[in-house]
C-alpha cells in the first residue's frame, strides 16, 4: 500500500507534476526545491538549509531514486503530509536541516527563511504531519 501524502484530494488548487530527482533519493512526503544546476529538464531534489536557494517547490506524491521520475504536488492551500521536524499543531515550519524535512520557523534563520507550511497536528516525533502549504 502506498504512503498516503495528498490529505484534501481535489479540495484546492494543487497540480501533481512529474519531474526527474536531481541529485538524491526521496520518499514520498519530503520537501523539495526545485534543482539550481541550470538544465533543459525540469528536476527537483530534497528542500534542505545547505541549498543555495531554498526554493519550495513542494512535496514528493511519490518515492523515486536519483534520475527516476519523481510525481511533486505544488501549490498553495493543500493539505498533505509532509515530513517535519517533531513539532506540535499550529507551526509554521520552514526549510529544515535534513534534507527533505521543514523545521519550526526562525526569525534568525537568515534571508532565506520563509514559511512554507504550516502544522495542522502534533506528531510526536519526526515524520509525516500534516500541514497546509502556505
Amino acid at each position: 500500500m502506498a504512503t498516503e501524502i495528498l490529505v484534501n484530494d481535489g479540495g484546492a488548487p494543487a497540480r501533481i507534476i512529474p519531474m526527474v530527482v536531481a541529485v538524491a533519493n526521496v520518499s514520498a512526503g519530503d520537501a523539495l526545491s526545485a534543482d539550481h544546476v541550470a538544465s533543459s529538464d525540469a528536476k527537483c531534489q530534497p528542500l534542505d538549509t545547505d541549498l543555495t536557494e531554498k526554493n519550495f517547490l513542494g512535496v514528493a506524491l511519490t518515492d523515486a531514486n536519483i534520475g527516476e521520475v519523481c510525481n511533486v504536488i505544488t501549490g498553495r492551500g493543500v493539505v498533505l503530509m509532509i515530513n517535519c521536524a517533531d513539532v506540535n499543531g499550529g507551526v509554521a515550519m520552514m526549510a529544515g536541516d535534513t534534507a527533505g524535512r521543514l523545521k519550526t520557523m526562525a526569525d534568525s534563520s537568515g534571508i532565506f527563511a520563509h514559511p512554507v507550511a504550516i502544522t495542522l497536528e502534533d506528531n510526536g516525533a519526526a515524520g509525516l504531519t500534516k500541514c497546509l502549504t502556505i
